[in-house]
């Protein structure tokens, strides 16, 4: 009963969520979204500081002390889940994961050393200003497979007389190129850090990386000695960079959640308003089928997000990942159907269905894809 009641949104949340649907529906309809993607940056500025001020959702989890609202991470997937709903192009889930890291930085570990307490420094003159989105944040973790980790063929660190310098390349960075700052997990020698690298930094490098999602941006950087401020070394690194992967894991989650949840509410109007042959859509046994379909898989993917977001510390890394491989599969699956119910045979650019695809596919590949995660939930199960 305790976890049933668990994931039942509370009053607070609901109203979160309405707010944000009801703001996001109002300023990016469909015409809106598809000019925001064909032009520069990607998305809106302008939309976007709208939502990060009036609504606060730019520094949703950072706390009140370094400005931010304080939520939780269940909250914080009430808003993922709306952001994909609509598809929102904007950098909101990446900043939120710098900030995630450059709080590992503010706590006991800045006291345990010099090389720590410029990474202090560092992330409480970043954090006000990623609350309230005057900038915005990337993380750069993953390698050409999408993996996340500091392994030897990623990024590598040096001590040099002058200060930190990095060497070597992370690929799957969202919105790389309108962040003020990234987190990045590299090696110093054999121990694992992450470190805050400032995007004007010499030797620090931007490129496009192809992406069948038109919505979201990736990009690899590429990094050249360059300056680097050492926030958090070893099993404080580690730890880190594992609690920003498993909220990038519940944040995915609760998107593709939302994006299933668009795929339901259009098949549903579909069903009621359109016409064939002189029938409604909805008489039709297959348009039913899928519809019903839909709906079992947005309840999965919804519990399953839900679950994850507001599981203990024991349970959490488990639950983040069964919520990304479930969720993932489901919307692959229902965005697949709904091409083709929407579009048939011949879909095409005009119907929204595809971009609910594309985005469908890339989501998964951030992280490492369905492999990964059954090979993380194998390891964890099998740890010997």
């Amino acid at each position: 009963m305790a976890i049933r009641d668990s994931l039942v949104l509370t009053d607070d949340q609901r109203a979160l969520r309405d707010t944000v649907r009801g703001f996001l529906a109002g300023q990016l309809p469909s015409d809106s979204l598809r000019a925001m993607i064909h032009a520069e940056p990607g998305y809106s500025p302008e939309l976007h500081a709208r939502l990060a001020t009036g609504l606060g959702l730019a520094g949703l989890t950072v706390p009140e002390e370094f400005g931010g609202r304080g939520l939780s991470q269940a909250d914080a997937a009430v808003v993922h889940a709306e952001l994909g709903h609509t598809l929102y192009p904007g950098p909101f889930l990446p900043s939120g994961l710098a900030a995630g890291v450059l709080l590992a930085a503010t706590g006991a570990a800045a006291a345990h050393g010099p090389m720590t307490a410029d990474g202090a420094a560092a992330a409480k003159r970043w954090l006000p200003l990623l609350a309230d989105g005057s900038v915005t944040g990337a993380i750069a973790a993953a390698g050409r497979d999408g993996r996340w980790g500091s392994g030897p063929v990623g990024v590598r660190a040096h001590l040099t007389p002058h200060g930190w310098r990095l060497y070597g390349s992370c690929w799957y960075v969202v919105a790389a190129h309108v962040a003020a700052v990234v987190a990045v997990s590299a090696r110093a020698g054999s121990v694992p850090a992450m470190f805050l690298v400032e995007a004007e930094a010499p030797g620090f490098r931007v490129a496009a990386q192809r992406s069948l999602d038109l919505t979201r941006r990736v990009f690899v950087t590429t990094f050249d000695a360059t300056p680097a401020v050492l926030l958090v070394q070893d099993g404080q690194a580690v730890a880190a960079l594992e609690r920003a992967e498993r909220d990038f894991l519940i944040a995915t989650a609760a998107e593709a959640a939302g994006g299933i949840g668009w795929c339901l509410d259009t098949a549903v109007l579909y069903a009621k308003d359109r016409e064939q042959n002189g029938r409604p859509t909805g008489s039709f046994r297959a348009v039913a089928h899928a519809c019903v379909e839909m709906l079992e898989s947005f309840q999965e993917a919804e519990a399953a997000a839900r679950y994850a977001a507001v599981a203990d510390d024991a349970e959490a890394p488990t639950a983040a990942r069964v919520a990304a491989l479930r969720a993932g599969q489901a919307y692959r699956t229902v965005t697949e159907a709904a091409t083709h119910l929407f579009g048939g045979i011949g879909s095409t650019w005009e119907r929204d269905a595809q971009l609910y695809y594309r985005r469908a596919w890339s989501a998964e590949r951030l992280t490492g894809g369905p492999q990964a995660h059954r090979a993380a939930l194998a390891d964890r199960a099998d740890p010997g």
